[in-house]
């Protein structure tokens, strides 16, 4: 009966249901066990990541804003979740961050552990490291509750199995709806997370993650503080830097570079360049404080005058020099009135300074055309200081620009004289009238062209003043000649400028080459009378310390200026060089043969030696030598060689 009931279909039904619902039981507990197990390990791991993931911004601000020591108290909430057992922060591996649960310890290796790159914000730059310690506590309650859930499916089949996986998968919808949420996270975008008043994992997570973000939004707002605060400093000190980039510090006019900025702009206009006339002099007297004081008052003057002119712009060039830019350009004869009339005005102007009265004068320079407008501004000016008129208006007519090519060309050829050793002396001699000797040399400077050419200074000695290179020349012919006429027999004299005595570089470098190749007895220094030989203690310092060496002086070219015999009674000199233009004619002009008479006469009183300068035909020379002048030099008894020459 037992074998009929076991073989009864019922029984088979039941046997093979039980038989089936064991098979698909241990079948479905096997695969699932294996599923699950993974799926809730992969759970906690989301879980973990996604609290690296959101408390990872707020260090990245606090690391980022240089806040480290907030890292710790920041950390230290996310060890209120029980599953949290260790967070530790890195940054370029150094550990500056590290907080643990009391469970830690107990928790031996029951854990696991989430590592996460620590981005700058706004950028990809890794900055830093989180590491989260996670216990799998929560994971092996999961398991254990899947274990007692599937001895109830044993009893429930499949059916338990369905709501089992619905409830798995209701258990699991607010992690995905979070993860869902977070997708779209940004640091100015508050989201509001679900789930928070769940007593649970779950609400934990929410409520840590809403309270996060209201922080992560305070330091957002504090950043964007900061960074305005930044934009507002640089944009002030832009401004500043603008300003004194176009504005000249001590009037408060716009500068130089102003005027290249508005020049651009202005299709058709004019400028006037106004130069104070020997403000040096001021500084020098009255000193600089008293020279800045007057520059700003003449600035505020030049303000007040041209207040009212919608089309003038007043500008600062550079110390002693304004202009006058017109935005529109003026009828010509106007332009002309009002720089002429600018003149006027200043010569009225009185300054003081310490009870003192200072009145200035100006000169002007003009373009009344806006292409080019300050060079040629500029060149006029110059053209009118060096014609000593008070206003010139550049005019292509005058060819004063080619003047100026003509300079520059005459610079560079200079430059280029010096640079390959072009520079040489030539030697004339000077004769003694009494003996028809040689009695001495002239050093005169030559440039030796590119074509060999022998070229006179008087092609180019001025225009070294004005570049600066008259010092060099001054050396070279001193070096020069003092090695040529070191191992000869003869006397030699070196022409020097006034500027040249003044200069402690020249005179020490003077005292150098003569001490050096030992030609102190036999050089002679001849000093032109004309150019401020009236600078009397300084010539004068200058003159003793080269006799103490055993040197002799001349005075250059003397009758050619003022108040000569007073040089020669102040300076101590030992010969007079009676100037050209008394001598070219001496045969013929009976004022010059008395003026030289008395030249004569005057230095035979002194115990001087005369010298007659120019001698270009024999009626000169027999004139000369009545005269009872000592010594002759012209291009009649001898030009200048570039070798001595013998008796």
């Amino acid at each position: 009966m037992n074998k009929k009931k076991f073989s009864s279909l019922s029984n088979k039904i039941v046997f093979s249901i039980a038989f089936v619902s064991l098979i698909i039981t241990l079948v479905v507990f096997i695969i699932s066990s294996k599923i699950n197990k993974e799926a809730f390990h992969q759970i906690e791991i989301e879980k973990a990541d996604i609290i690296a993931q959101t408390i990872e911004p707020l260090i990245a601000v606090n690391i980022y804003l240089g806040m480290e020591e907030r890292i710790n108290q920041t950390i230290l909430q996310l060890t209120e979740n029980p599953n949290i057992l260790a967070v530790k922060v890195l940054k370029n591996d150094k550990l500056i961050g590290y907080v643990e649960s009391k469970e830690h310890k107990s928790s031996a290796k029951d854990f696991f552990v989430i590592k996460r790159a620590i981005t700058q914000p706004n950028t990809t730059k890794t900055i830093g490291e989180l590491v989260l310690t996670y216990s799998n506590k929560g994971y092996n309650e999961l398991i254990a509750k899947y274990k007692n859930l599937t001895l109830m499916l044993v009893f429930t089949l499949v059916i338990l199995f369905i709501f089992f996986g619905l409830y798995v998968k209701k258990l699991l919808f607010p992690l995905r709806e979070i993860s869902k949420l977070l997708k779209g996270y940004s640091v100015n975008k508050n989201i509001e997370v679900p789930f928070s008043s769940q007593n649970n994992e779950i609400g934990l997570i929410s409520n840590t993650l809403n309270n996060m973000q209201k922080k992560i939004l305070q330091y957002s707002k504090k950043q964007e503080n900061i960074n305005h605060f930044l934009e507002e400093k640089v944009n002030e000190k832009t401004l500043e830097l603008s300003m004194q980039l176009y504005m000249d510090s001590l009037t408060g006019l716009p500068n130089r570079f102003s005027i290249f900025h508005e020049i651009a702009k202005i299709e058709d206009g004019a400028l006037l360049i106004i130069n104070i006339d020997d403000f040096k002099e001021i500084n020098d007297f009255f000193g600089h404080v008293a020279g800045d004081g007057i520059l700003k008052k003449f600035s505020n003057r030049l303000k007040s005058i041209f207040k009212d002119s919608e089309f003038i712009n007043l500008k600062r060039l550079s110390g002693d020099e304004f202009a006058l830019l017109f935005t529109q350009k003026p009828p010509l004869q106007e332009f002309i009135y009002i720089a002429e009339k600018l003149i006027k005005d200043v010569e009225k102007m009185i300054f003081f300074h310490e009870k003192n009265e200072i009145s200035i004068r100006v000169t002007i320079g003009g373009a009344y055309q806006i292409e080019g407008a300050l060079e040629k501004a500029d060149i006029a000016l110059k053209s009118a200081k060096k014609e000593q008129k008070p206003f010139l208006l550049y005019d292509e007519k005058l060819n004063i620009e080619d003047v100026y090519k003509k300079n520059m060309e005459w610079v560079r050829k200079l430059k280029k004289a010096i640079k390959h050793d072009k520079i040489v002396p030539y030697f004339q001699p000077i004769f003694n009238n009494y003996t028809d000797e040689i009695a001495s040399y002239e050093s005169l400077i030559r440039l030796i062209d590119d074509d060999g050419n022998v070229i006179s200074p008087y092609f180019f000695l001025n225009i070294a003043k004005k570049s600066r290179l008259y010092s060099t020349l001054t050396k070279i012919m001193i070096e020069k000649s003092c090695i040529y006429f070191e191992h000869l027999n003869y006397d030699f004299s070196i022409n020097l400028s006034v500027e040249d005595i003044l200069d402690k570089d020249i005179v020490n470098f003077i005292k150098e080459k003569i001490q050096t190749h030992n030609v102190e007895n036999r050089i002679i220094f001849e000093i032109l009378e004309s150019e401020g030989i009236e600078k009397y203690e300084e010539v004068f310092a200058f003159i003793t310390q080269m006799k103490k060496l055993g040197c002799r002086i001349a005075v250059d070219d003397f009758g050619s200026g003022y108040s000569n015999f007073e040089h020669l009674l102040k300076l101590n000199v030992n010969y007079i060089k009676i100037d050209g233009t008394l001598i070219k004619n001496l045969d013929k002009d009976i004022s010059a043969q008395i003026i030289v008479e008395t030249i004569v006469d005057f230095a035979k009183r002194l115990n001087l030696l005369t010298v007659a300068e120019f001698v270009h035909n024999k009626e000169i020379f027999q004139k000369v030598k009545e005269l009872n002048i000592d010594r002759t030099q012209g291009y009649y008894l001898s030009e200048p060689q570039k070798n001595t020459i013998n008796n």
